[in-house]
């Protein structure tokens, strides 16, 4: 099936293009990109014969011979895209966030419901073997006492040029100033101030724990009451205790640093025992997360699996394939995402000047 690649960036020339060249039902038939010397290293590389610098260009000339396109653009720019291309009857696969406010995030919803295009969108830790195993240890559990979420990444700008070779757009200075200001009149729209400190903590953390959110919804349901929230060392850390359906506490940590190593993890404890996963470096291809249940209270043991180093975003943009062919529904549909949006957005508006939060009712 042919496909349309919007927007090459460092993710997708790691993950996403490779991984469509491997797949055998795809054929990556266009590419846009604001950077024309990405467009033409990358359609030079992978033989595309449709190239663009603008994605509405790509849309419009394109929608005819194309049966989706994967959205891979910046953050600020996801709606806008998604929704252009579930307007031209495009199957959509859309990076996450699915937007930076929920009102944008319903707009992907509401073009999806006008068409029979499928709308996706790329949680790829839903699709990791490991979260899978996961998955499977804490429905074994007899009940949870407590979820412990951590998400702390390096420098992730460190990590991609330590192991990978990119190719970065070359934008004049205009664009990037208009991009840039798009982006941050949507994170105070989301979050309803311009305070630099909170403004600062919801971009990065909107991007960085959206992942985890969402594997925790999965899990465990629905946020209902966000009990506390911390905003410390200026933007860069975020702690928050929340309550999932059936009075479920989970103690949520997103923080950003330097340092060498990825940090991202949840653990489940119960009475009799306690079942983790440790994701592994999202950037480094194939490498596996780790799962491990301990159990006993006289006796204990302790099992550690590594199921697959099958990598999640191949596992991801095969799924997608297999809904453009109707053989399943999408297992990360849009309205899941605008609920992510939402949660997050409502951890910084709850925050006060003092470290506390509101008790709030979801």
């Amino acid at each position: 099936m042919k496909l349309g690649v919007i927007g090459v960036g460092a993710i997708a020339q790691i993950m996403h293009v490779p991984y469509l060249a491997e797949l055998p039902e795809a054929d990556i038939h266009a590419i846009a990109d604001p950077g024309e010397n990405v467009v033409e290293t990358f359609g030079d590389r992978y033989n595309v014969p449709n190239r663009y610098t603008e994605s509405a260009a790509l849309i419009e000339e394109q929608a005819e011979e194309l049966d989706g396109v994967v959205v891979t653009t910046p953050m600020h720019t996801h709606a806008e895209v998604a929704v252009a291309a579930l307007e031209a009857d495009l199957h959509t696969f859309v990076e996450k966030p699915v937007a930076v406010t929920p009102e944008d995030a319903q707009d992907v919803i509401d073009a999806a419901a006008e068409t029979d295009a499928v709308c996706m969108v790329g949680y790829m830790k839903r699709f990791d073997p490991g979260f899978q195993k996961f998955r499977a240890e804490v429905d074994e559990l007899s009940e949870i006492d407590l979820v412990t979420s951590t998400v702390i990444p390096p420098d992730v700008g460190a990590v991609i040029e330590e192991n990978y070779d990119i190719v970065y757009a070359d934008l004049d200075d205009a664009f990037l100033e208009e991009s840039n200001s798009k982006r941050q009149q949507q994170v105070e729209a989301a979050i309803g101030t311009d305070d630099e400190t909170l403004t600062r903590a919801y971009e990065y953390h909107l991007e960085s724990i959206c992942h985890d959110v969402n594997a925790l919804r999965s899990a465990f349901g629905s946020v209902e009451r966000i009990d506390h929230v911390d905003v410390f060392k200026g933007w860069k850390y975020v702690t928050a205790q929340l309550r999932y359906e059936g009075d479920r506490r989970c103690i949520l940590e997103s923080g950003a640093t330097d340092r060498k190593w990825y940090d991202e993890r949840i653990r489940v404890d119960a009475p009799e025992g306690s079942a983790s996963i440790e994701f592994s470096n999202a950037f480094i291809k194939n490498t596996p997360s780790d799962v491990r249940t301990k159990l006993g209270t006289e006796e204990t043991t302790e099992t550690q699996h590594t199921p697959s180093s099958d990598e999640p975003f191949k596992r991801e943009l095969r799924h997608f394939l297999e809904c453009i062919e109707g053989e399943t529904e999408p297992r990360t549909p849009p309205e899941e995402s605008k609920r992510d949006v939402e949660l997050i957005a409502d951890l910084i508006r709850t925050y006060d000047e003092n470290g506390e939060a509101n008790s709030v009712s979801r």
